[in-house]
Parts: structure tokens; sequence; C-alpha cells
């Protein structure tokens, strides 16, 4: 007789705790980011600017027309004011006899401001995007680039450029001692940005290869470099 006693005390606060379960995840859920195309206006604003920027600055990297249309990235939060940022890339030039270099520069938008002062230049630095050069032949946009960090020589840039393949294939077998990379060991990888590393093993000059895999994650190569010898000397992965 004590057993529907037992029951009724158990289900009846779980069922009067259900529907606060439920709504807790909605009050501390993250705010819906909403994105949108440019406008005329925006679009038309941007090239004014962009054209001013040309020929005033012929010397920078935006200084020659632009191969590609800017691209926009335009988001918010529901309820909050558009971020609205362009980028443009140079015309590809060659930064090194083998290494073709292309310059991607961000712009911030603020609609707040009076129309010829509505462009900025982003906080973040011009990125780098760098591909091999084919002797003889001028520099062309390449489907796939990496991203260089500045700091990393034009010299380690091609040595690295050349060898990350062999260098992903001898990093595979360092997945295997890894738990966060053992379960990637057999994706398929490309190279995306090349950077600095920590120096480590005994040698002053450490580099990082970035990965990205066909699963969306990514994998880190710490490429060691010793009397112009490069090895991967260890692996880490994310995603």
């Amino acid at each position: 007789m004590t057993r529907p006693s037992i029951f009724a005390a158990v289900l009846l606060p779980a069922l009067l705790a259900a529907p606060n379960a439920g709504a807790a995840p909605s009050a501390t859920a993250a705010p819906r980011i909403e994105q949108r195309a440019p406008t005329a206006a925006e679009r038309e604003s941007f090239d004014d600017f962009f054209r001013a920027r040309n020929a005033a600055q012929p010397q920078r990297p935006w200084g020659a027309a632009p191969l590609f249309a800017p691209a926009f990235e335009i988001e918010r939060q529901r309820g909050k004011a558009w971020n609205v940022i362009a980028s443009v890339d140079s015309a590809p030039r060659r930064s090194a006899p083998d290494l073709c270099r292309q310059v991607r520069s961000s712009f911030v938008y603020d609609a707040a401001k009076p129309g010829g002062e509505r462009w900025t230049d982003a906080a973040e630095a011009p990125q780098w995007h760098v591909w091999l050069a084919q002797p003889n032949i001028p520099c062309q946009a390449a489907r796939y680039t990496v991203l260089m960090d500045q700091a990393v020589p034009p010299a380690d840039a091609v040595a690295l450029l050349r060898q990350h393949r062999e260098l992903l294939l001898r990093a595979r077998l360092l997945f295997a001692g890894n738990s966060g990379c053992a379960r990637q060991r057999a994706l398929t990888f490309r190279l995306a940005a090349l950077k600095p590393a920590a120096a480590a093993a005994g040698a002053p000059v450490m580099y990082g290869l970035v990965f990205e895999s066909d699963r969306d994650t990514t994998a880190t190569v710490a490429v060691r470099k010793h009397r112009g010898e490069y090895a991967a000397w260890n692996v880490s992965c994310s995603g």
C-alpha cells in the first residue's frame, strides 16, 4: 500500500520541476546571429571610399584595382546594430623568386559617421595569402592559398609549402600517440596556414603548419628546423 505514495513523492516534484527545466535553456541560450547582404548604398559607399584610397595611396597593397569584387560580411545579434566589414584582395604579386602573395585588407563601416568617413581600417592587420610561383610565369590568382604569418621568412615559407605533404605524412605517426588526434589520423587534410611556433626540442626555430580536414577539424603540426632540415616534431588537434 505504500508503493503509490512513494511514486507520488518521486513523480510530483519531477512534474513540477519539468516546466522550469525546459525554460532554463532558453534563458541561457546564445543570442541569435542574423546576417544579410550589403545594401546598394553600402556597396556604392565602399566603391567610392576604395577608389579614393587607391588614388591617395597607390603604393599600399590595395593600390591596384582588385581582381574580384569586395566580399562583405554583415551580421548582428538580434536587436543590435549591424556589423559591416568589407574585404578586398590585392592583385597577386611575386614577393620572392618562388613565392606568390596576395594581400587581403579589411575595412569596417560605421553608418553613423559622415559620408566620407564611414569606412576605416579594420583592427586586424592585412592578411598575407601565399602559394608557390611557377617559373617564368607571372603570379595569377590561385584557387587554393595558404595564410602566412608575416613573421615567417619567405625562404622558409617556400620550403614548407614544398614539403608540407611529406611533413604531414610523417606527422600521422604522431597522431596515434595523441589522444586528441588519434581519431583524425585517417582524415584528408589541406594546408591552411603557416605560422611561427615557440622554440622547442633544442631548435631555435619552429613553425606551425595548420591543416584543415574534410570533417571541419584542425591539426597543427609543429615543425623543427635544424641546419636547413625540417622535421615534424609534434601535433595538436581541435574539433
